[in-house]
């Protein structure tokens, strides 16, 4: 049975982000899809949103990650990818796909 985590992220009890991860038993490899509130968001939402899907993800040891966000988030893809090594970026639709082996806390 997959292990499955949601995160949010508020600001003034309104959440601005959340994401769900998913790290399947056994695999190693984890899934995290990352959705952002539409607008001006606050300074460090789209980092503490990477930094706790990276949190879920080597709680769950997981080696691997593939996480779907909003295509054109750049300060998004790059807070994902920083806490990856050997990462990989594509367009999937209106998602950018980043793929990457998970960096050790």
């Amino acid at each position: 049975m997959a292990d499955k985590r949601k995160i949010t992220v508020e600001d003034g009890g309104e959440v601005v982000a959340h994401a769900t991860v998913i790290t399947p038993d056994g695999t190693g490899e984890a899934r995290a899809e990352v959705s952002m509130a539409p607008g001006h968001l606050p300074v460090g939402t789209r980092q503490r949103v990477a930094d706790a899907v990276h949190e879920a993800v080597v709680a769950d040891h997981a080696g691997h990650l593939t996480a779907s966000v909003p295509q054109g988030d750049a300060e998004l893809v790059d807070g994902i990818r920083n806490h990856l090594s050997d990462a990989h970026v594509r367009a999937a639709g209106a998602s950018s796909i980043i793929e990457g082996d998970v960096n050790p806390r």
